[in-house]
């Protein structure tokens, strides 16, 4: 694809004869294992869809819809659309692409009769980009935490991702909190388990996340005690941990269409970052 050329070029929904291609291209953007791919698209069906830029047969874009729901404190369910993993092949970039992706998901939702449609910009630099480009403003923020890791405990737990997704719903009731189809915590623990990690439980407590480089990255703490998230670094093999919590004021986390519907300290957590 010759650079100043221009590309008239066709988006459209994915089927199973393209995921091939958009396998390959999710590995040059990423860099994520065959194993974990494999499984994002085993699963993908009970997920959401996707979407596929698409020029003389060739894939060169992909993005895709994953399907969640916001609950707010007083009873009210919204149904929300996640924008995850755009992703362009370096000779295409510059041109658009991305963002006609990102707008095939929204209108996508829309006809399905999604409220809010959200994203996880994968760096700060591309919150504004999104907002400019999609009107996805960041509308909920984050904290983070770091504690050093302690003496192993009895009594730590792992559990399978439909037991702690009853058990994060029903410590969640009556906050503001997204939750999700079965296929998405599945796909979540693929991710954790593929570099040492899972959900958690502890003293009625519970906590995910993964190790990397030395360090245990905590997506969610829900009713935590103490010397539980040290504990669980030693366990797991991390010298520290970094905990990731919901927060009406801090870094900037999901940006959404509908901001002004989605209140700032809703607990996600389990983005697939």
């Amino acid at each position: 694809m010759p650079g100043g050329v221009r590309m008239i070029y066709n988006i459209r929904e994915y089927t199973r004869d393209d995921t091939a291609a958009m396998r390959s291209l999710w590995i040059d953007a990423f860099g994520d294992p065959a194993e974990l791919i494999d499984r994002f698209f085993e699963l993908l069906p009970s997920m959401g869809t996707g979407f596929v830029a698409e020029l003389d047969g060739e894939i060169f874009g992909a993005a895709y819809v994953l399907d969640a729901f916001l609950h707010l404190p007083g009873g009210e369910t919204k149904k929300l659309a996640y924008i995850y993993a755009v992703s362009v092949d370096e000779s295409a970039q510059g041109r658009g692409i991305g963002a006609e992706l990102t707008r095939a998901c929204m209108r996508n939702a829309w006809e399905y009769s999604a409220d809010i449609c959200c994203t996880l910009p994968a760096k700060g630099s591309l919150y504004d980009w999104y907002e400019s480009r999609c009107g996805l403003a960041a509308a909920s923020y984050c904290s983070y935490e770091s504690v050093s890791a302690s003496s192993e405990l009895d009594g730590i737990r792992r559990l399978s991702a439909d037991e702690y997704g009853f058990l994060r719903e029903d410590m969640l009731k009556g906050k503001a909190h997204v939750s999700f189809y079965y296929g998405y915590l599945c796909f979540q623990e693929e991710i954790f388990t593929s570099s040492v990690g899972g959900f958690f439980e502890y003293k009625g407590g519970v906590a995910c996340g993964y190790v990397e480089n030395g360090t245990l990255f905590v997506k969610e703490a829900l009713g935590d005690a103490p010397e539980f998230i040290p504990a669980l670094c030693t366990s797991l093999g991390a010298e520290k941990a970094v905990i990731r919590r919901a927060s009406a004021h801090g870094e900037r986390y999901i940006a959404a269409y509908q901001s002004k519907d989605f209140p700032p300290d809703t607990v996600w957590n389990l983005t697939l970052d």
